[in-house]
Order: structure tokens, then C-alpha cells, then sequence
């Protein structure tokens, strides 16, 4: 067979294949052979009718096997002989069902093909990122363990005995209705309400000043018509109020007493372990940042097409993620105000980005020969099992029946490039980064 390769760009190739006149015509042969023996013609028993009746009637219908036989076989065998990669689409010239096929003569065909193109790889030290560490202030866990605290607020009811007064905090219970009739799980107790806030209505706070606890009132407001809640849009709405108590806030004071409450055996250690955390959330924070910068220049600076086919492809993979995901929230593309055309469009620069990544990375790992071995592979397993309260062996299984065995060993080797590039790579010079 021969078979001559034109590079028509970076990513596509051209294949002429001829099948040779004697291939052809064994095909023919073998084909005429097994229709001869079970061919039915009137006149003639079956295994014996002559090949001059089975060329006159079946010719065509024999030609046209004999091309499925032969064209598939000689582009695989094409493919590996020439050690090209497929991918994408496989476009035929002539289509194969418009192909001719004559006796004693080499079938010949064209089929052009995507390939990934070669890439050359910049050099580490041409890419910069910043590398400055993360600096967290005190007075960032300062305010951060202000934030602990106010969650653990506690609202105590003042001693003095008086009428609410504006800016005071109040506890208090309600429900409300719309002519007359209680609005359904409207009731609501132990809500904490600061007056002056703006947080609250208007007709509620006013009205709240100057009752006192235990008095209850009928508080009137008026419910804008793009409310919402259908049952009181646009309506008057009775809030039937109680007022509990008038509240002080009482937070709890930074001590040894407080940090036992929450697991530490005293302030010291609260305060460090905090700072800690606070240090590695803000380095966890930079390395996602670096790790980006490292793919967008390695990006800028490994230039090359991707194929059309291939951007397709990508796509509708991810229009079919996002369709599943709506399906799990019960919901369609309407309603979610999707436009199938315009999402293409908004995916395709991300689909091109996430093909040129793994393309990049697949020539990094194998220029670097950085690879997963088995044991790395169960390893992760089942430590994301242990992490998700799993059988390892189970969990192991299900992954394998869903086709997910291999992303996880992708991710590992990116992990491990993300390890070996960042060392090598050169860092610029940047403000520190506070977290």
C-alpha cells in the first residue's frame, strides 16, 4: 500500500492512500465467492450460479462492499505507518459512499486529518509569576477573631425597666396576615431587631419605640407589587407583633475561658493556631493565583492552533455539562435564561484554553518524564475515599464503571508538573501579598 502525508498546517494533515490493483481485486474475488454461495437466482440452483449473471446483477452491490472492506482498514494501517495521531473529524475525498472501484486498478483516496500539532515549549526561565509569600498582619487576626465572637454574641435583656427607645436592640416575636387571615408559617419568635439600621421596615420600627415588654401592637405595612412572595406582593400586610424584651449585645471576652470553649487549651494557642490558618489561606490563595499566571504564559508563549473540530467537540461537552447540571436543579435552558448560541460562544475562548492546557502539559510531562505509576494512582484513591467516608476497593470500582479513573490520574500528573515547574520558573519582583 502506498501512502504519501502533506502537512496542510501545524494541526492537519493530508493522507493519499492507494490500495494496490491486487488488493482490490482479492476483495472482489472473496466477495463474489460469498455471494456466489448464497445467492438465490431464478433459474439456477443456489452456490451455482454463473459469475457472468453475478457481475451483471450484483456489481455495483459488490463494489460497494468491497470498498467498506478495504478503506477502513488501509486509513488504520495508514495512521500507524506514518505514526500520526488522529483527532477530531475524519473528513474522506471521495466521501466513501461516492468512492468508484474498477477491476485491476489501485483504489485511491485522500483523507484529511487533525492532529496535535508539535509544540515548542518555551524555556523555563523566560516565564515569570510572582513568588512572594503571603504576609498576615495582626491586626488581620485581630479582626478576624472579632468576626468568632460576634457569631458567639449573646442578646441579654437590659435591667432597667423602660419604653424602647430609637437605636435600642429588641427581641421580639410575630406573625402577620392579609385581610384578616394569617399568612401560613409566618410566625416567627426570638427575631432580633436593631432600630436605626435601615435592615428593617420603616412603619415597624417606628411603631416599635416607645412600647414596652410584654406589650403587644398591630403594625401595618404596605408590600411593593414586584415583592417576591406572591401572598402579600403588592398588598397591605398586618404584622402582629410582640416585643419580648429590650436586648444589650454581650460578647464573650478573649480569654483562656474562651478558647477552652472552642478547643484549645489556652488564648496563646487560639491566637497562633488562627494566625496559622489564616497564613496557609492566604498561600493556598497564591499558589491557585501562580499556578494561573504559570498556565496563561505558558499559553502566550507556546503558540499554535487549535482545530475547529476540536473546539466543537469541546463545546457541546460542556453545553452538555451545563445541561446536566440543570436537570439535577429541575430546571431548562429557559428558565434558566441560557441561549444555547450565544453560551457557544461564551464557552469557546475557555475551550480553547482547557485544550491548549492539556496539550501543553501532555509535551511537559513528556519531555520531563513525569509520569503517575499505579501505586500513586491507588494511593489517591483511597485517600479521596477515606476523605468521603468510603470503601477504597468500592469507591475504586464505581470509578472505574464511570470512566473516571483516568482524570484522576491526570490530575496527580498535573499536580506533579505544577511541582516541578514553579521551582524552575523565575520569580518577579511584586508588592508582598497580604491574605
Amino acid at each position: 500500500m502506498k501512502v504519501e502525508v502533506e502537512t496542510l498546517s501545524p494541526s492537519r494533515k493530508l493522507l493519499r492512500i492507494e490500495i494496490p490493483a491486487e488488493k482490490v481485486n482479492e476483495e472482489l474475488e472473496s466477495n463474489y465467492e460469498a455471494l456466489g454461495k448464497r445467492a438465490t437466482v431464478p433459474g439456477f440452483r443456489r452456490g451455482h450460479v454463473p459469475r457472468s449473471i453475478l457481475r451483471a446483477r450484483f456489481s455495483e452491490y459488490i463494489k460497494s462492499e468491497a470498498i467498506q472492506h478495504l478503506v477502513p482498514p488501509a486509513y488504520e494501517e495508514a495512521v500507524q505507518s506514518e505514526d500520526i495521531v488522529p483527532i477530531g473529524n475524519l473528513e474522506l475525498k471521495p466521501d466513501i459512499t461516492e468512492m468508484e472501484l474498477r477491476e485491476d486498478e489501485p483504489l485511491v483516496f485522500e483523507a484529511a486529518v487533525d492532529v496535535k500539532p508539535t509544540l515548542q515549549l518555551p524555556k523555563y526561565e523566560d516565564i515569570e509569576i510572582d513568588k512572594s509569600d503571603v504576609d498576615v498582619p495582626k491586626e488581620e487576626v485581630d479582626n478576624y477573631i472579632e468576626k468568632l465572637c460576634q457569631q458567639r454574641v449573646q442578646f441579654v435583656p437590659i435591667e432597667t425597666e423602660r419604653a424602647v427607645q430609637e437605636k435600642d436592640l429588641v427581641k421580639v416575636d410575630w406573625e402577620y396576615s392579609v385581610d384578616g387571615q394569617i399568612i401560613e408559617d409566618s410566625h416567627r419568635s426570638d427575631i432580633i431587631l436593631e432600630l436605626g439600621s435601615g435592615d428593617n421596615f420603616p412603619e415597624i420600627e417606628t411603631q416599635l419605640v416607645g412600647m414596652t415588654p410584654g406589650q403587644k401592637k398591630d403594625i401595618k405595612v404596605d408590600f411593593p407589587a414586584e415583592h417576591p412572595n406572591k401572598n402579600i406582593a403588592g398588598k397591605q400586610v398586618t404584622f402582629h407583633v410582640t416585643l419580648q424584651s429590650i436586648v444589650e449585645k454581650k460578647l464573650p471576652e478573649l480569654n483562656d475561658e474562651f478558647a477552652k470553649e472552642l478547643g484549645y487549651e489556652n488564648y496563646k494557642q487560639f491566637f497562633g493556631t488562627v494566625w496559622n490558618n489564616l497564613v496557609e489561606e492566604g498561600r493556598a490563595v497564591i499558589r491557585q493565583r501562580q499556578r494561573r499566571e504559570l498556565v496563561q504564559q505558558l499559553i502566550e508563549k507556546t503558540p499554535f492552533d487549535v482545530p475547529e473540530s476540536l473546539v466543537e467537540q469541546q463545546v457541546n461537552l460542556m453545553i452538555d455539562n451545563v445541561k446536566q447540571q440543570l436537570r439535577r436543579e429541575r430546571k431548562t435552558l429557559r428558565e434558566a435564561g441560557i441561549d444555547l448560541e450565544k453560551l457557544s460562544e461564551v464557552l469557546r475562548p475557555e475551550a480553547i484554553e482547557q485544550i491548549k492546557r492539556t496539550w501543553i502539559f501532555d509535551a511537559i510531562a513528556e519531555k520531563e518524564d513525569i509520569q503517575v505509576t499505579d501505586e500513586e494512582l491507588d494511593r489517591n484513591i483511597r485517600l479521596i475515599a477515606e476523605q468521603q467516608n468510603k470503601d477504597p476497593q468500592k469507591y475504586a470500582i464505581l470509578l472505574r464503571e464511570n470512566g473516571q479513573i483516568e482524570n484522576i490520574r491526570e490530575n496527580i500528573r498535573d499536580e506533579k508538573i505544577y511541582a516541578f515547574m514553579l521551582p524552575r520558573i523565575s520569580a518577579k519582583s511584586s508588592l508582598i501579598v497580604t491574605g
